[in-house]
């Protein structure tokens, strides 16, 4: 394999999916500010112009056309999913993340096909845009189709003559989750049978009953297109959801067949992990779609085991920009597969150049042993968990720290947190530091009274410098300052609030989000399985607290004077930026659990990690998520209340 990753030999899976996956202004963040894939698009959305008569970037980006509004048109969408996936495919590639293999469904397979050179562009192009044009020409009352993913498996629909003898299975997804392909008549007796069955389902933005029998009146079209193409020998290895097993070449009707035949993915997964597993290789699998569909299939059939590296590029729900930021950070940590070990496995039948490898000193730190007992870690809460009182057994046990902090801030901090005379406690600029102070004073008392050095430490939000400081990045006084600055520059922010909701899973609320058009609010916290926190306008917070109160989900408006960890806080982010550039910081002695990533700090990124944070979502489930996957560990909250030993507890017991 080419490479290690975590120690582990590791090959990269591009993934692509097919229509379906589709939405308004998919990847517009990543358009307007990474330069490669701008540069990707616009290049092929001239092609697509040249054939097509007009522009997909200005359709898919125009301002009317809302992330919520239904994108069905093919002749726009088809060209518009194959724009993204190859653009993200060529954009990872010119970063030095190359795939070892490549995973197409559907139309995704045409996307694969191409970046493994076993076509010509232009020709691709000129055949995804001739496939959208022919399945709206020849589209009618009666061969008019749809797409319906059903939360159930093979057997409701084998059970159900309603759906085997007017609809066929289009996809198997999962165990569970099925998708059924029929005329949208029939796709609608079969939505009000499911409803009354209690069977969850969606129907999918997609107008024709593809991998059905509903289509094969367009076989002869679609294999006259195909037979004008320059097929060559694959350069990477595809792996078809069609066949369920990689290709070295392409028959002559397989793109017909990847569109008509059903969607293996269960099976082709399945088939994939064990493959790799025999070889003793760990896959990573990066989704090229627009709305990380395949990696969301990936947890849902991989459940009775740790789950392989999985990371969707792109995101419905906005952050591309983190996304693809993800990405990058594991490409850095990627290591050459040494000589000895390349030399005793067999190369693989298509070899392909190495990604470009930074230092080791960017490596995650090695997970610790459970061998001798569970981990140990230590987290740090944030704004919320203040209270007047808190640290008064500490200030005297620490007058050095005291009297600094005093110096630093400009007031007592003792007369702050024990008596709060201006009522300034509930104030963000003064939260901080005090929350800071007192969290980071309770580490020290902890570490003088000998207790068991930490295995991992992290941090909500706030908590996150509390947990650094631990780590020895910086000295207590240095922490403060950055706090302070911090604290000073949000309480300045303005034109929008926060709200949590409660009750839902983050999966739900981002659909619901979706769902209603309100694309202006970002989820600034993911707490729990059962609570996120959003941020945005106020009037988008006040219809959101109505529509979501209307179905009796729970919607707490929380009293702050600014929309933290969202987009609008990317003036604080940039300032603070500049600030944070200021300091010098060690390398951490204790892994730290970034907000930004989920995942421990890398040395060198501490300041991008810290800057990202303001405007990120605080990923505290995923944050403990990844606890649990390095094994049995035990917690500590270094701080004031318990917010945080809740949540953990929620977590775990889920």
């Amino acid at each position: 394999m080419p490479y290690l990753a975590q120690g582990k030999k590791s090959s990269i899976v591009f993934m692509f999916p097919g229509q379906g996956c589709q939405f308004y202004q998919m990847g517009r963040e990543l358009y307007q500010n990474n330069p490669v894939f701008q540069r990707w698009m616009n290049e092929l959305d001239a092609r697509v112009r040249s054939e097509l008569g007009h522009s997909v970037i200005a359709e898919i980006y125009h301002e009317s056309n809302a992330r919520s509004k239904p994108f069905d048109d093919i002749r726009v969408s088809h060209p518009a999913i194959f724009m993204i996936e190859y653009a993200l495919g060529k954009t990872l590639v010119e970063q030095g993340i190359e795939p070892d293999y490549l995973l197409g469904a559907s139309l995704g397979e045409l996307v694969a096909a191409t970046l493994a050179d076993a076509l010509p562009l232009d020709e691709a192009i000129r055949l995804v845009v001739g496939q959208g044009q022919l399945f709206h020409r020849r589209q009618s009352p009666a061969t008019d189709g749809t797409l319906l993913a059903v939360l159930a498996d093979e057997a409701l629909f084998q059970r159900t003559p309603l759906l085997h003898e007017h609809c066929d299975v289009a996809a198997y997804n999962a165990p569970s989750l099925i998708v059924i392909a029929g005329q949208s008549a029939r796709i609608a007796d079969a939505e009000r049978h499911l409803a009354a069955q209690d069977v969850v389902f969606q129907r999918l933005p997609v107008n024709q009953a593809f991998h059905s029998r509903h289509i094969d009146f367009l076989k002869p079209d679609v294999d006259a297109m195909a037979g004008r193409l320059s097929l060559r020998p694959l350069q990477v290895p595809l792996v078809s959801c069609c066949t369920t097993h990689a290709l070295e070449t392409f028959a002559p009707d397989h793109f017909w067949q990847a569109i008509r035949q059903p969607i293996r993915f269960s099976q082709t997964l399945s088939r994939l992990e064990h493959e790799a597993g025999a070889r003793g290789e760990a896959l990573i699998y990066l989704d090229l779609g627009p709305s990380g569909t395949l990696a969301n299939l990936i947890r849902q059939n991989i459940r009775d085991r740790e789950l392989p590296l999985i990371l969707p590029v792109l995101s419905p729900f906005g952050r591309d920009l983190e996304k693809f930021d993800d990405v990058l950070a594991l490409g850095r940590t990627l290591q050459p597969l040494p000589q000895s070990e390349r030399a005793a496995d067999p190369a693989p039948a298509h070899a392909i150049p190495q990604p470009r490898v930074t230092s080791p000193a960017q490596r995650p730190a090695p997970a610790p042993s459970t061998a001798n007992g569970p981990l140990q870690v230590l987290v740090f809460p944030g704004q919320g968990s203040q209270r007047v009182g808190m640290g008064e057994e500490l200030f005297d046990r620490f007058p050095e720290q005291v009297a600094a902090a005093d110096l630093i801030l400009g007031y007592s901090l003792k007369t702050l947190c024990l008596e709060d005379p201006g009522r300034q406690l509930a104030n963000t600029q003064y939260t901080q530091p005090a929350l800071y102070a007192v969290s980071a004073l309770t580490f020290l008392e902890r570490q003088r009274q000998g207790a068991r050095a930490p295995d991992f430490l992290a941090g909500h939000s706030l908590g996150e410098y509390c947990a650094l400081f631990a780590a020895g990045a910086f000295s207590f006084e240095t922490g403060l300052a950055l706090v302070k600055k911090r604290g000073e520059l949000m309480a300045q922010a303005s034109g929008g609030g926060m709200a949590a909701v409660i009750g839902r899973s983050p999966e739900e609320v981002a659909s619901l989000l979706a769902r209603h058009g309100f694309d202006a609010l970002d989820v600034a916290n993911y707490n729990s399985q059962a609570q996120v926190v959003l941020a945005g306008p106020v009037e988008v917070l006040d219809r959101a607290r109505d529509c979501f109160q209307a179905q009796e989900i729970t919607f707490v408006p929380l009293p702050v004077s600014a929309p933290f960890h969202s987009r609008y806080m990317r003036g604080v982010m940039e300032t603070f930026g500049e600030y944070l550039r200021q300091f010098d910081y060690a390398p951490l002695q204790t892994p730290v659990i970034s907000n930004v990533h989920a995942r421990p700090y890398r040395d060198g990124e501490l300041v991008d990690n810290l800057t990202r944070q303001i405007c990120g979502s605080v990923r505290w489930l995923d944050s403990i998520r990844y606890l649990m996957e390095q094994g049995r560990f035990e917690y500590e909250e270094i701080g004031p209340g318990n917010v945080l030993t809740k949540l953990i507890a929620s977590i775990r017991g889920a």
